[in-house]
């Protein structure tokens, strides 16, 4: 140990560590490095090719270390639309009609979105065929783009253009331009497949009185005085200097 010990020394490090329990992690794995604090998984980068699968999947995060999506990214840019979140149509739930593709005029409902990617999941339709883990052939639903399906009139249910509008109340609704019907937002699913709505708060959670409670009370201090007066910080006083 002391000869590892003085190694580290020569290796840069300037003093011995006083815990031995210290000394034997640096022995064995070395100095702690700035890699060391910094996240395990890596964002998504704008070449990166949305897709049903989570960008933080471990076999999508090979793909983004690997930059296997560039050479798409390259020849593909000029085709990306990206649409605003205010103008974003559709949500899980929506019934809606593929207007391209080999099932070009048949309806289903949404059953994944990714604005991120501007993809949007129509259940049981434009699927393809892919190999399962027991080496069946399983069928698959494809993303499609959100200029690939439109929203349904409630008047007819055929396809039409929609647009946003205020109503009395003051919530901003989806109309349907041919027939002026309002198309209600479907109600809201939560990952474990339970309605928003019908969501009981548990222990953990932050109910919705507490999150709009006034806890904060603005003064004329910067930010670090008011943490000095919250946690009674105290700084010492200033040696005195002479100019000469």
């Amino acid at each position: 140990m002391r000869l590892s010990a003085r190694l580290l020394i020569l290796r840069g490090r300037s003093r011995l560590p006083s815990d031995p329990n210290e000394s034997e992690r640096l022995v064995k794995y070395g100095e702690r490095k700035w890699r060391d604090f910094q996240s395990p998984v890596v964002d998504p980068p704008y070449w990166y090719k949305w897709s049903k699968d989570s960008p933080y999947h471990p076999v999508e995060q090979q793909k983004i270390l690997k930059g296997e999506y560039l050479e798409w990214y390259r020849y593909n840019f000029h085709k990306q639309k990206v649409i605003p979140p205010d103008a974003w149509l559709f949500r899980v739930g929506d019934k809606v009609e593929i207007l391209t593709g080999k099932d070009k005029g048949k309806q289903g409902d949404v059953i994944q979105v990714v604005q991120q990617g501007n993809i949007v999941v129509v259940g049981s339709l434009n699927c393809e065929r892919i190999k399962g883990r027991d080496g069946m052939l399983v069928r698959q639903e494809k993303p499609l783009e959100h200029h690939e399906v439109t929203l349904l009139d409630p008047k007819d249910e055929k396809p039409v253009d929609v647009e946003f509008r205020v109503n009395e109340n003051g919530q901003r609704v989806r109309v349907s331009v041919r027939s002026g019907y309002v198309i209600h937002w479907p109600p809201e699913i939560l990952w474990d497949g339970t309605l928003k709505k019908e969501y009981e708060c548990q222990d953990k959670d932050t109910t919705y009185e507490n999150a709009c409670e006034k806890t904060y009370k603005p003064t004329l201090d910067n930010w670090q005085d008011e943490l000095k007066k919250i946690y009674k910080i105290s700084d010492s006083p200033r040696r005195e200097t002479f100019w000469y």
